[in-house]
């Protein structure tokens, strides 16, 4: 019933969906409406609808935005949103009581220590200095410091079902760096696979530069770095793992969550949100909207700095003179607002 009701309400947001087109009897692409796909090619496609066990699930292999189809919907279309809770609830009182409380309630994540999971990785620091991913951090100017928190896999699709056993690695091996996510107990909760380069043996599927497997699939959105900061001390929340590795006290959000889901620990933080500095990018403008309707403090970047994310800046600044840019241009409220707009414009 779940499939059904699923493939229907896809085929209902279809017409939303730029180049949306049924490949297979249970999978469906489109360009991704969530971060635009590429923005220089328009014929790219990489937003897939895909059928396991008994639901449909959407993921982007640009962006690498992954959910249901309920929370597809509640992005693209609220009020399709409210039709599919309705068809589903309706459905779900037809059944026994067996099936009343939704499944969901009773994922958990999986309290594994940290190095069960990562045992069999090799760490950053046991690599040879000629090694392609030890390269690849020098290139990025990852500082050494943060090497011990970084692991390498020459089969990243293997090291997929040690965090989630039902993963469907096929198309998956390749040679990755491993960015594990911990909670607040050390515990592994997720794991990030950041390719190093294009190979002509990789399919398509396994070319996303990024990839994301998590213990708990009910969770949309991902913190990186929550078990080293000091919630006493400003907490800067940037978007990708690796430039948080830059900026002292810094966490990552990862994923399409709630934005105002931050973990509980830091609730009461005095935290900064920094997008990327990408003011034609229509999706951060609009999160940037609804941080600041939640009255959360953003740095809005200024107009003199043109590259786009931490990363990039860290080759012409120091981690210093970056934090500073970040203080004297975050705002908030009414200001936040207006700073946003004539950015957005640049």
């Amino acid at each position: 019933m779940s499939l059904h009701i699923d493939k229907k309400f896809i085929n209902m947001v279809s017409p939303q969906l730029e180049r949306f087109a049924w490949k297979k009897d249970n999978l469906a692409n489109c360009r991704c409406p969530i971060c635009g796909d590429s923005q220089t090619n328009k014929s790219k496609a990489r937003g897939f609808f895909y059928a396991r066990q008994n639901n449909y699930f959407y993921k982007c292999h640009n962006c690498d935005y992954g959910s249901n189809i309920y929370n597809f919907l509640k992005e693209i279309s609220p009020s399709l949103c409210k039709e599919y809770s309705l068809e589903t609830f309706s459905g779900r009182k037809e059944k026994t009581t067996k099936v009343i409380i939704p499944k969901k309630t009773i994922v958990k994540y999986q309290r594994s220590k940290k190095t069960d999971k990562l045992k069999d990785l090799k760490k950053i620091s046991e690599l040879e200095v000629d090694h392609p991913c030890v390269e690849f951090l020098v290139n990025r100017r990852i500082p050494k410091d943060k090497w011990n928190m970084l692991y390498y896999t020459d089969d990243f699709g293997s090291f997929m079902k040690t965090i989630d056993d039902e993963y469907e690695t096929s198309g998956y091996k390749d040679s990755r760096l491993v960015i594990p996510f911990f909670d607040q107990n050390g515990d592994v909760v997720a794991a990030q696979g950041r390719m190093l380069s294009l190979s002509a043996d990789l399919n398509a599927k396994s070319t996303a530069k990024y990839l994301t497997v998590k213990t708990n699939k009910e969770s949309d959105r991902l913190w990186y770095g929550q078990w080293r900061v000091d919630p006493k001390k400003t907490v800067y929340i940037v978007e990708g793992p690796l430039d948080s590795l830059f900026i002292p006290n810094c966490i990552a959000m990862v994923g399409a969550g709630a934005i105002d889901s931050i973990p509980e620990h830091l609730k009461d933080s005095n935290g900064v949100y920094v997008l990327d500095n990408e003011p034609r990018n229509k999706q951060i403008v609009s999160i940037n909207e609804r941080l600041i309707e939640l009255g959360k403090r953003v740095c809005i970047w200024p107009h003199n700095i043109h590259e786009k994310d931490i990363n990039d800046m860290i080759y012409k600044r120091k981690t210093t003179e970056i934090v500073n840019i970040i203080d004297e241009n975050t705002f908030e409220g009414l200001e936040a607002l207006v700073r946003l707009r004539k950015w957005s414009k640049s």
